[in-house]
């Protein structure tokens, strides 16, 4: 594990370098607003929807689905457990402020960093901790943000990218469908763009929300404490419950949890007209300070 440590530690550097890069060509008007958001698009329905439907191209193999489950579930309990957090010890939050702390960016960062860290593979399980945030995202993300309960969108959910990419996989996976080489190949290039143009979308953010703004708002640090350090620990707890036969995920669940804020709370603020500047500028703040928090969190275990 301290090996997976030093590995995370130093795949986090590059990342951080990757966003760099993307904040740069932002602030040099080399890319706008407008390109961002195009490559944001391609990262959301082609690079990640290929890095997930690749990993579901493995032989089948029974402990893999019930791991892949069981991340399911340690997903679902850690937001169960976040939520009587947030009623007892947080019942002044905003509602935005919610959202931050809930709704973690385990596409967007948490695919890249294990299928960079841990390998391949271990994309077929984290996909099930995005699979859960983006049901999460559709119904009481959306309803945090726009203080509407009509806005939840079952559809959504059903046409979104990451679920569509999930339940094609698992039909792949589950029929051992033998792909011809020039389509794998082709699903291969794809998801290599997955990490770094995730990264330079990241860096476009960093480069268009008010930073400055939201470092005096002490709500904001609540939001910080809760999404960066209450959520992965509660994780860090949980995964100790774990029988031996899971140790493979435990990695996994600990990266997951300790992701930044979701930038779908920047993306839905615009949208349905709520603080967007305020969002843009959690998830920057949640981002830059997870590339510290995620190797802490991960030597715990």
């Amino acid at each position: 594990m301290s090996e997976v440590t030093g590995l995370l530690t130093r795949q986090v550097i590059v990342m951080f370098l990757l966003m760099m890069v993307g904040l740069l060509i932002t602030r040099t008007h080399m890319v706008d607003g407008r390109g961002i958001g195009q490559m944001s698009s391609i990262c959301l329905y082609v690079a990640t929807p290929a890095t997930v439907i690749k990993s579901f191209l493995v032989a089948y193999d029974p402990q893999k689905v019930r791991a892949a489950l069981v991340t399911f579930g340690m997903a679902a309990l850690l937001t169960v457990l976040l939520l009587i957090i947030l009623k007892v010890f947080f019942r002044r939050m905003s509602r935005i402020g919610q959202f931050a702390s809930l709704m973690c960016n385990v596409g967007f960062l948490g695919i890249p960093l294990v299928q960079t860290t841990l390998g391949e593979e271990y994309v077929f399980y984290i996909s099930m901790y995005v699979a859960w945030m983006t049901i999460m995202t559709f119904t009481v993300g959306i309803y945090l943000v726009s203080g509407d309960r009509s806005a939840m969108s079952v559809k959504k959910i059903f046409t979104n990218p990451a679920i569509l990419s999930v339940l094609i996989g698992f039909v792949l996976y589950f029929l051992q469908v033998s792909l011809p080489t020039v389509l794998t190949q082709t699903i291969g290039y794809l998801a290599n763009l997955n990490a770094p143009l995730a990264m330079l979308v990241l860096g476009g953010y960093m480069a268009a929300a008010d930073v400055r703004a939201v470092l005096g708002d002490r709500e904001t640090w609540l939001d910080l404490l809760v999404r960066l350090l209450i959520s992965p620990l509660l994780m860090v707890a949980l995964v100790h419950f774990l029988p031996a036969d899971l140790d493979l995920i435990r990695p996994v669940l600990v990266i997951a949890a300790s992701t930044p804020t979701a930038t779908a709370l920047a993306m839905l603020s615009q949208q349905y007209g709520s603080d967007y500047a305020r969002g843009a500028g959690i998830v920057t703040l949640s981002t830059l300070f997870s590339m510290i928090t995620m190797p802490l969190m991960l030597s715990l275990i």
